[in-house]
């Protein structure tokens, strides 16, 4: 009836042999409705048979199943109405929809392989035999095209996940904070196709998953906004309470991945099963982070839209890479178990920080030289809108992601540098602090901040201090080196803040040329336990960072004592709650008028300033070791701890009694048992008398 075609050219066949093609899809399309339905029942029958293809199938529900059946009875007509320019695109979205319910590319070519194998002997007995050949071979070359359209529509996906670990990795390298790390997996993760939604968190001490980080909106507002509300579960990592029957559950118990294939069969996801089908949550991993240990540390659960997303093997190894990345990212940022903050607190305080809850309150920073405050340092709270308060920097800064942080520090410069002008125009002229993330060094719009309003403010540079925050590792290269020049052409006073708080603070301050150092109140926690020892750190600390040039500042004298021994130590400047608390901008100006320090490094009226006083006496004693003829002048220069036991009527007490042993040992010399052995004591008693005055 036809002619014969020239089917082994492509789209450009003379138009007679086209119009011929077109004329026999035509011819055949009154009994196409006829096979095709039957066809379609025998491909799946095969398919099934298979296991390979019977479990990913039997991931199906009844009615996505029948779905699936309508969409493949479509695309079989498609192949009769001729191809077409859409042709491709729709093959590339099957294929992409096959990647995303877990078939393998290689089934592709299989089930290709199947579904010819039955076009020909269900159609041999159709089509007249003058036209088979025609016929046929026209399928053979269309179903060639469409699978490797299928093809590139399922390597796709397989791009995107490599994209995604690319970002990951990536990642893990530049950024400065965990929380701007998770940020980052969490954005990399929500740009495949099929994944829905991902969350991030750690359960608390009663069991309960406390979401802290999460992408999806609608799984947002749907399922996180709503935990607790009636007809929304939690979720649980205990066993015995259905709640914790889920794969996150599981997981979290286990220490491996657990999989959930198909909301629609599987018993465990009861719970949250009518709001995963409202969410269009059809499937679901739950990995958890391990440490070092083995143990976990926290829990990432990722869902789709497709049933059976996570579970072929490409996936597989996706999950297993993404489990290592993250527990070697915990393990850097040292984080623990504790401390869990829920999503809906971590945006709560992003939500204060967007809509002007910030609010600078300033500490003085005050001379041990002269007793009078040299400059405030602004220190960030986050006011409630409520009205209850404030909330600390100890709660929100761990939370903050990158542009966060900026913009904290961009606000709470210009606050403060407001504040300052209007405490001038009153009379009261002094320098302010802000602090400052290491992230400034490797981001050029902290330094373009600091040189903007030094302009806006025709504030004179030096009069400003930027404290760099020990929370990180500074970024090591040209980029950090160039920051670092332009905050000094800036002409501001550059701190590094908690020296001693690290390991990290100690090679910054060999490396970075700062102005100043202020010493970590961390070090004065011990007191209670070895006074010496905190003591000692802070002495050690002092004389180190005056031989590299920088002045010093001891933050955390929160008692008169502890103000005592930062003065007789030999700091530069002290803060702390001893001194004054952080106060709001308006209380200021009378502070200043009304305060000032009485400073007497000779006579010591506190415990831990006597005790302070004597550490300096027994370090000038090494100095006279090779003169042991001057030891009896060292004798008499313990005037300090001489005039503390006269003052305070111990005469005859113990403490007493160890001065006068240690002071006659003294002239035998230092390296005797004697000496030695009244050093001891000399030590103890101090101890005892720092304890006392501690109430400890």
């Amino acid at each position: 009836m036809y002619e014969k075609l020239n089917i082994a050219q492509d789209a450009a066949h003379p138009p007679e042999q086209q119009a011929a093609l077109l004329a026999l899809l035509r011819a055949v399309q009154p009994e196409l409705d006829a096979v095709v339905n039957d066809f379609i029942t025998r491909f799946y029958d095969e398919l099934l048979s298979q296991p390979r293809f019977s479990r990913v199938l039997g991931l199906l529900s009844e009615t996505e199943f029948a779905q699936l059946r309508k969409n493949q009875e479509r695309h079989l007509r498609s192949l009769f109405a001729g191809r077409n320019a859409a042709s491709a695109h729709v093959a590339r979205h099957v294929g992409r929809a096959h990647a995303l319910i877990g078939i393998d590319a290689s089934w592709l070519v299989e089930s290709y392989g199947l579904y010819t194998r039955l076009l020909i002997a269900h159609f041999a007995g159709w089509v007249d035999p003058t036209e088979r050949a025609d016929l046929l071979g026209y399928f053979f070359l269309r179903l060639q095209e469409e699978l490797q359209w299928q093809i590139e529509g399922h390597e796709d996906i397989g791009r995107q996940l490599d994209g995604a670990l690319a970002r990951i990795d990536s990642a893990i390298l530049t950024a400065h904070t965990l929380s701007d790390l998770l940020r980052s997996v969490l954005g990399a993760l929500e740009n495949i196709e099929g994944v829905v939604a991902g969350t991030l968190g750690r359960p608390d001490a009663a069991g309960v998953l406390q979401f802290e980080h999460a992408f999806g909106s609608r799984f947002k507002s749907l399922y996180l906004d709503r935990i607790g509300a009636d007809g929304v579960a939690p979720t649980l990592v205990r066993g015995d309470v259905a709640e914790g029957l889920g794969a996150s559950g599981r997981a979290w118990r286990s220490r491996q991945v657990q999989f959930t294939a198909s909301y629609s069969s599987d018993p465990a996801i009861l719970p949250w099963k009518a709001l995963a089908h409202e969410l269009g949550v059809r499937s679901a991993v739950s990995i958890p982070i391990l440490d070092a240990f083995g143990q976990p540390i926290a829990l990432m659960d990722l869902y789709s839209s497709y049933p059976g997303f996570f579970t072929n093997a490409a996936r597989k190894v996706f999950i297993e890479h993404l489990q290592k990345i993250l527990g070697l990212a915990f393990t850097r940022y040292a984080t623990s178990p504790s401390g869990v903050v829920p999503y809906a607190r971590r945006q709560f305080y992003v939500d204060l920080l967007d809509h002007d809850g910030l609010q600078m309150l300033y500490q003085p920073v005050v001379s041990l030289r002269t007793g009078r405050p040299v400059k405030f340092e602004a220190l960030a709270r986050l006011r409630r809108q409520d009205g209850a308060g404030m909330v600390a920097p100890a709660e929100f800064l761990p939370v903050l992601g990158a542009q966060d942080m900026w913009r904290l520090f961009s606000l709470g410069l210009e606050q403060a540098l407001h504040a300052r002008h209007r405490w001038a125009q009153q009379g009261v002229d002094m320098d302010v602090s802000v602090n400052m993330p290491p992230v400034a060094l490797s981001d050029p719009r902290y330094v373009e901040r600091v040189e903007q309003l030094l302009r806006s403010h025709a504030l004179e540079p030096r009069r400003l201090t930027l404290e760099l925050l020990e929370s990180g590792d500074l970024d090591a290269s040209e980029r950090r080196d160039a920051l670092l020049a332009r905050f000094r052409a800036t002409g501001v006073r550059l701190a590094e803040d908690d020296l001693g708080s690290g390991y990290s603070s100690l090679l910054r301050l060999d490396s970075f040329p700062f102005d100043e150092v202020k010493i970590d109140q961390g070090l004065l926690g011990g007191l209670g336990k070895a006074p010496r020892r905190a003591l000692d750190f802070i002495q050690h600390l002092t004389r180190l960072a005056h031989d590299l040039g920088s002045l010093v500042v001891v933050e955390g004298l929160e008692s008169p004592g502890l103000v005592e021994a930062a003065v007789i130590l030999q700091a530069d400047a002290g803060q702390g709650y001893g001194l004054a608390r952080p106060m709001p901008a308006e209380a200021v100006v009378d502070w200043v008028r009304n305060f000032h320090l009485e400073i007497d490094r000779d006579h010591p009226r506190t415990a831990l300033g006597v005790y302070a006083a004597h550490l300096l006496w027994e370090m000038r004693l090494t100095y006279m070791t090779p003169w042991p003829d001057a030891l009896p002048l060292a004798a008499r220069a313990a005037t300090a701890l001489h005039n503390y036991i006269a003052v305070q009527g111990l005469e005859g007490g113990l403490l007493h009694q160890a001065y006068g042993r240690l002071i006659a040992a003294l002239t035998e010399g230092l390296e005797t048992t004697e000496f030695r052995q009244a050093q001891v004591e000399m030590r103890r008693q101090l101890d005892q008398l720092v304890r006392a005055e501690l109430g400890l």
